[in-house]
């Protein structure tokens, strides 16, 4: 499970070269989680707020990447605080598979 409060109190940009907390840095870590396990679940809750970029990164930079779709979709996202973001991180992912699929 990840915790993105627990590096990311406060996400940052899209790309690692425009400063911290980057939506790059997240989907490596969420990378290499997938490399550890099945069945990864995602909390979103504890931060200060996700700016579109580092989550359209985060999500769909992974679809970019080549990761399998059903591995993609099947990650469970949490929050209680902003269930909106769960919807939004859906929309990013989708709209991934369709620019990199036709």
């Amino acid at each position: 499970m990840i915790k993105v409060a627990d590096r990311y109190p406060c996400p940052g940009p899209r790309y690692k070269k425009l400063g911290s907390a980057s939506g790059e840095d997240f989907r490596d870590w969420i990378e290499q989680e997938l490399a550890a396990s099945t069945g990864l679940i995602i909390d979103l809750d504890g931060t200060e707020g996700y700016g579109s970029s580092f989550l359209e990164e985060s999500f769909g930079g992974l679809i970019r990447k080549g990761y399998d779709i059903d591995v993609i979709r099947g990650i469970e996202l949490k929050s209680e605080e902003e269930p909106e973001l769960i919807d939004e991180i859906k929309e990013y992912i989708e709209d991934a598979i369709k620019d990199s699929h036709g």
